[in-house]
């Protein structure tokens, strides 16, 4: 397995209103950096691992409010529906962070998905509202 990874960020300009429903991922807007071909993004929310292995990924959310009653809620969703740990805050606008490690067979897909019970609204005053980054863990 080549080295492999990618590093995503959401921006919007400031005052934009993102939005995530429930049950939604969440969607970045720019490839910071990447490296090798194991890993891609696709601008709808899922990423591809084209490599059968072990990925890490690091994510957080900065929400501003959120219609929920169970505060700011995200996972790792893979394409046959698993959750991987649930990153939460017990607030709906405090910085909520997740990381994940699992093993993936080749062209397995995953996306982070606003689990809560409503929907979550980005921070208006930051830059970068939400960051992933994912890579292959060397075995």
């Amino acid at each position: 397995m080549a080295i492999s990874y990618i590093e995503l960020t959401r921006y919007a300009t400031h005052g934009e209103v993102v939005v995530v429903e429930e049950d939604d991922p969440l969607i970045f807007d720019a490839i910071i950096s990447s490296g090798g071909a194991g890993i891609s993004y696709d601008y709808a929310g899922t990423l591809t691992f084209h490599e059968a292995g072990y990925y890490f990924i690091d994510w957080f959310v900065a929400p501003q409010y959120g219609l929920t009653t169970n505060g700011s809620n995200w996972a790792i969703q893979t394409g046959d529906g698993r959750l991987s740990l649930i990153g939460s805050s017990h607030t709906k606008i405090s910085p909520t962070v997740g990381f994940a490690i699992f093993e993936a067979q080749a062209e397995d897909t995953v996306q982070l998905i606003n689990v809560s019970d409503g929907a979550l609204y980005l921070s208006e005053a930051v830059e970068a509202k939400a960051g992933l980054i994912a890579y292959a863990i060397q075995v």
